[in-house]
Formats: structure tokens, sequence, C-alpha cells
């Protein structure tokens, strides 16, 4: 069985969970702010409105972020070269384009846009920036000054960091402005979502507490992955590269496959 005809398994048992659901049933919650609202066929039309699918969880369910809960606060992706962290961002960019037209965009900043060609060309696409290009600062100055009318409304904006080391090292008011989106963006609908390779962690520490909530690929490392999840027993070499992730909250570790992308659209790194 192909790993896309899991993940609309796991649609289907949420469906018939939901059901149970209505007429009064209890059913196991993956996470408190993560949840697993999806019907049977992933359509536009019935993905509940501000729902990301971040993939598939080991006990077959899709694991959903609800964009409207601030909670879990922004996502931070990390893991070894290889392990598949900008594969994980460029399914974020398609899942957007699943909701209705307008209701989740996302913007790309990353060192390496020729890799975004074909998210580029997805409607929600707010589009894609060099990393180091002066546009990138201005679009992070736009979106903080779009928070005020983004709250009042059901818009949703993803802004995918690819390279936190990248933007960490540019000027000030880039700092100041991915500050102000980290500590405030989830609760205006704005969803940063950024990557990181652990082996930049100990120059970047100052950043790691701005995230709760971390996804993360293999880390070979021992030493490097106890600075990212403090559980002994979560042993993130043996995770799958390109493939499988661990959802780190202070409230457990969940294990998830990513959703298949096209092979010619797939990107790990």
């Amino acid at each position: 069985m192909s790993t896309t005809d899991q993940f609309l398994l796991g649609l289907q048992a949420y469906h018939d969970i939901q059901t149970e659901l209505q007429h009064g049933e209890a059913s196991r919650s993956v996470l408190p702010v993560i949840s697993t609202p999806m019907p049977s066929a992933i359509q536009v039309a019935s993905l509940p409105g501000g729902s990301l699918p971040l993939g598939l969880a080991e006990d077959g369910l899709p694991l959903l972020l609800d964009l409207y809960d601030p909670a879990p606060g922004p996502l931070l992706v990390a893991g070894d070269g290889g392990s598949g962290k900008t594969a994980f961002l460029q399914s974020l960019a398609q899942a957007s384009d699943l909701q209705d037209p307008g209701e989740v965009e996302f913007g790309v900043l990353t060192p390496f846009p020729e890799e975004w060609t074909v998210q580029e060309t997805l409607p929600n696409c707010l589009g894609i920036w060099p990393a180091y290009h002066p546009a990138a600062c201005t679009f992070l100055s736009q979106l903080i000054s779009w928070a005020e009318v983004l709250v009042g409304s059901r818009q949703v904006v993803l802004i995918l960091f690819d390279g936190l080391d990248l933007l960490t090292a540019s000027g000030f008011q880039v700092r100041h402005d991915l500050r102000w989106l980290l500590m405030y963006g989830p609760e205006r609908h704005i969803w940063p979502v950024v990557t990181v390779n652990p082996g930049h962690l100990n120059r970047l520490a100052t950043w790691l507490d701005y995230f709760q909530t971390r996804i993360l690929g293999q880390v070979k490392r021992p030493h490097t992955a106890r600075m990212l999840v403090n559980d002994p027993e979560v042993d993130l070499g043996t995770l799958l590269p390109g493939r499988q992730f661990g959802l780190s909250r202070p409230s457990g570790f969940l294990k998830f496959w990513l959703p298949p992308l096209n092979p010619m659209e797939r990107s790990v790194s």
C-alpha cells in the first residue's frame, strides 16, 4: 500500500471518528493543540477552514495544525542535511492550496528559489524571495503591517523561512521583524515556519526559546539532538531522512510521515 493510500485511509478513519463524536462518543486527541479533523478526501470543499496537514501519524490518522489556534506558536523545522527540511516546507505550501482560494496563502524566503518553481505557480503563493534580497526585508515589514487586518479575518499567511541562520545574519531590521513575527504572528494569523541545521544551533541558541513546537527530522549526533528535544527516550538518529519526522511539544513527542510529493518536485535538504 502506498503512502498516499495510507493517508487517504487515515482521512476516512477520521471521518468515521467524527461521526461517532457527533453521537457523543469519546475519541483520543493526538495532542491538545494539534487536531486531526479531515474528511475522507483531500478536497478544497471538504477541508475544515484553517486546517493545515502536517503529515500522517503512525496510528494512521492525519496530523493537522489548526491555524486559528495560536497555542502551538511558530514552528521550527530542524534536521541534518538531507533530512527533508525543504521538502517539509514544500509540502506545507502545497497543502495550503487545498483551502478555499485566498483563505491560506504563503510566502517563501530561501537561498535557493530555483527549488520552488512548482510551488510558485500555485494561486495562493504570495511570492518566492531570495533570503538576501532587499525584497525579503520588505515582505517581512509588510506582513507586520498586515497583522491587524488579518486578525479580524479568516485569512491566514504562512511564511516559510528556509534557513534561520541566513535571516539572523541579516541586518537589524530583519532580525527585529523576525522576532516580532515569532512572538506575535500566530495570534494574528501569520505563521512562521523556520528551518535550521542543528550544526548551527550553538550560535542560534537564543532563538530556540521562541519555538515550543518543533518538527524534527533525522539528527545523528545525540548531543545536538538533546538541544532540540529533552526526552532521552527520543532517538532522532533513527528517523528516515526525507520521509519521517517527529512533532516535539512540551506535552510529548509524536512521529509522523511526510505527505508524498511528486518525485520530480521533491527537494530534500
